[in-house]
C-alpha cells in the first residue's frame, strides 16, 4: 500500500495513477495526502517531484485489482501496468516503481560532505538512481536524486556513519633506500623518510544533529632491530621531502625525517598516523577519541659500507 505525502490534504487525480509491485505480491496505491510518515517502510520520489510512502502488508480497502481507478491499482496478470499511456513492467525484487520511474538506492551512498546532497540531510535521506525507461535502471542516463527515508536510512546510524567516514587509511611509506627484498642500506648512511601526499587537514562530516571532526596529531615511525617486541626508535616525520637520485648521499632537509643506522642488522620500519576524533550530538561534544591508522611496514638490511641512497 502507498499513500501520497503532501503538506496538506489533496485530491489525487485519476489520470495520474501510480503503481508499485514486488515479485511476490503487488502493493496498491493509496492516495491519502495526510503527510504522516508513520508506518512507512520505504519512501521514494516520483518523476514529478512528489513523495510516495510504501507500506508493506495486505491490500487496503477500495476498488479491487486490475488496472483500477487510480486509488487502488495492482499490476495486471501479465505483470505490467499502463501509466500515462505507456506500458511498464511491474517492480521486480528490490526495484521500486512509482510515478513512471524505476528507483533503486545508490550503493554505496555518497559521503555526508558530498555536494550532491545540497540542503538534504544524509541522516534522513538516501541518494537514489531513477530511470523512467529501463528496469533495472541503467545507470548510464539515470538521474541521481535524493529521496527521503523514515527516521534513519538503512545502514549505520549517523554517529556510526560519520565515525566510519572519518577513519583513516594507512599512510604511504616513502623511504630511501626503499627497503624490501634486495634493497640494502649501510651503516651511517643518510636514510630519508617521507609520506607522499600526507593530508594533515582537519576533516568534518555532518548528518542531522551529529557532527564529527577529525584533527591530525602526528605521523609516527618506529624503527626496530628485527621483529623485537621492545619499543623501537621513534621518528615523528610529517614532511613530504621525497628523495630523488640527484640528492646523492645528502641528508633529508627535515632532520625529523632523516635517520642513520649505527649497527648492521635487519630492521623493521613502520609508519602510522594518529588523529583526534570528536563526535557532537545536538551541540554537545563527546570525549575526544584517539584514532590511529593501520601501520605501513617494510624491512631493510643494513650492512657495513657506504653508498648513495639510490
Amino acid at each position: 500500500m502507498r499513500r501520497l505525502l503532501t503538506a496538506a490534504v489533496t485530491v489525487f487525480a485519476l489520470t495520474a495513477a501510480m503503481v508499485v509491485a514486488t515479485s511476490a505480491a503487488p502493493r496498491p496505491v493509496h492516495a491519502a495526502g495526510t503527510g504522516d510518515t508513520s508506518g512507512c517502510t520505504a519512501i521514494v520520489s516520483t518523476r514529478d517531484g512528489q513523495t510516495i510512502c510504501e507500506i508493506d502488508g495486505s491490500k487496503g480497502g477500495g476498488g479491487g485489482g486490475g488496472n483500477g481507478n487510480g486509488v487502488n491499482i495492482d499490476c495486471n496478470s501479465a505483470g505490467t501496468i499502463v501509466w500515462n499511456g505507456k506500458t511498464y513492467q511491474c517492480d521486480i525484487g528490490i526495484w521500486s516503481f512509482s510515478g513512471g520511474c524505476y528507483i533503486t538506492p545508490v550503493d554505496p551512498q555518497p559521503a555526508t560532505n558530498d555536494p550532491i546532497w545540497g540542503s538534504s540531510d544524509p541522516s534522513t535521506n538516501r541518494m537514489q538512481w531513477a530511470d523512467c525507461d529501463h528496469i533495472p535502471p541503467t545507470l548510464v542516463g539515470a538521474a541521481e536524486i535524493v529521496g527521503p527515508c523514515v527516521g534513519y536510512c538503512a545502514g549505520p546510524n549517523p554517529v556510526e556513519r560519520i565515525t566510519n567516514e572519518l577513519q583513516i587509511n594507512k599512510p604511504d611509506l616513502g623511504m630511501a633506500p626503499p627497503g624490501g627484498a634486495g634493497k640494502d642500506g649501510f651503516v651511517n648512511q643518510n636514510i630519508w623518510f617521507w609520506s607522499k601526499a600526507l593530508d594533515t587537514s582537519t576533516q568534518t562530516r555532518s548528518a542531522g544533529n551529529v557532527v564529527g571532526t577529525r584533527t591530525f596529531v602526528s605521523a609516527d615511525w618506529q624503527i626496530k632491530l628485527g621483529d623485537q617486541a621492545a619499543p623501537g626508535t621513534p621518528v615523528h616525520c610529517t614532511s613530504d621531502n621525497e628523495y630523488t637520485p640527484d640528492k646523492g648521499a645528502a641528508a633529508s632537509p627535515d632532520p625529523k625525517c632523516g635517520f642513520q643506522f649505527t649497527a648492521p642488522g635487519t630492521y623493521t620500519i613502520s609508519v602510522s598516523t594518529t588523529w583526534t576524533l570528536v563526535i557532537s550530538q545536538n551541540g554537545a561534544p563527546a570525549p575526544p577519541q584517539t584514532i590511529t591508522s593501520q601501520p605501513n611496514t617494510t624491512t631493510i638490511l643494513i650492512t657495513e659500507g657506504q653508498s648513495t641512497n639510490g
